[in-house]
């Protein structure tokens, strides 16, 4: 099954045919993606609320608790983005750090947004 599975728009962070593999069909992945979207867009906004406040300890929890499910949805390089942040913004409020934050958060608002997309043409 290609990486798509069957959708006409490649995906650049969502990586379907990871989550396939790793849950074991399609069926499976309309089955998680919708409480994952749930679950993202509450952590998004909660980020961005820690961004705010510019509490890196509470930014890095809330990545923290994002390191289970990403490497299944998400292409390699977006978990591996996600963990070296997670790991060194607990002590980094560096405008270098904030900026790498804000590009992750760019990548899991684009998750977002791509699996609702493939949601919908699945009929889910």
């Amino acid at each position: 099954m290609n990486e798509n599975a069957g959708d006409g728009a490649p995906h650049q962070v969502l990586n379907l045919a990871g989550a396939i593999e790793f849950l074991g069909d399609q069926q499976a992945v309309c089955e998680l993606l919708p409480p994952l979207v749930t679950s993202l867009s509450k952590d998004i906004g909660e980020i961005e609320r820690l961004l705010g406040q510019r509490d890196m300890p509470g930014v890095a929890r809330t990545l923290h608790s994002l390191k289970g499910f990403i490497p299944v949805f998400c292409h390699a390089q977006v978990a591996a983005q996600l963990a070296d942040i997670e790991k060194r913004c607990s002590n980094d409020d560096s405008p270098q750090m904030l900026a790498q934050v804000h590009a992750l958060m760019q990548a899991l608002r684009q998750l977002v947004q791509e699996s609702n997309s493939f949601l919908e043409q699945a009929g889910g």
